[in-house]
């Protein structure tokens, strides 16, 4: 997390504004689910190694349930975000929606991150498996600063030529 003058104060004592929208939490929800439930699917089947593979799944929710620590992230407002700054959420920072220029979701190397770029404040970098669901919540508040959506915009009236018409076939069908 990127936040020099960022000052995260104790959660008691931070007045978010607006009304709760959405809890995004680190730890995935539905995933282990799914897992559980192909799991017990690949039970079924009269086949050691497929019955094999649902033990596996099935354990591997399992742990991912018992053992992977789960807490906020963040709390969607409709006004503003509340962003935690540690495990316990002992300290939290509040922005408001006027003070994001930018926001993000980035998925490389694995790692779902919520980007919140706060100009000369700086930028909150924020870890979540529920960072999709970040995105649906967000975008429905304040769509007009999605990164994405800018870049969308600052193009609408650039003519597209056919080497760009190709160029965006390709990464669209191309992406490594």
């Amino acid at each position: 997390m990127e936040n020099e003058t960022l000052e995260f104060k104790k959660t008691e004592d931070i007045k978010p504004e607006g009304n709760f929208v959405k809890a995004i939490c680190f730890k995935p929800k539905r995933a282990p689910i799914i897992c559980i439930a192909i799991g017990i699917c690949l039970l079924i089947p009269n086949n050691t190694i497929v019955r094999l593979l649902g033990l596996f799944f099935i354990a591997m929710a399992i742990l991912v349930l018992k053992y992977v620590k789960d807490y906020k992230v963040m709390d969607i407002f409709d006004k503003g975000v509340m962003i935690y700054g540690d495990y316990e959420n002992k300290t939290a920072y509040f922005i408001n929606f006027d003070q994001i220029e930018m926001w993000s979701i980035k998925h490389e190397d694995g790692q779902d991150t919520i980007v919140f770029d706060l100009g000369e404040k700086g930028k909150i970098i924020k870890e979540s498996f529920e960072a999709d669901k970040a995105y649906r919540a967000l975008y429905a508040l304040i769509r007009e600063k999605e990164e994405n959506y800018i870049i969308a915009q600052k193009n609408k009236d650039k003519p597209l030529s056919i080497p760009d018409a190709l160029n965006n076939i390709k990464n669209t069908f191309l992406k490594k």
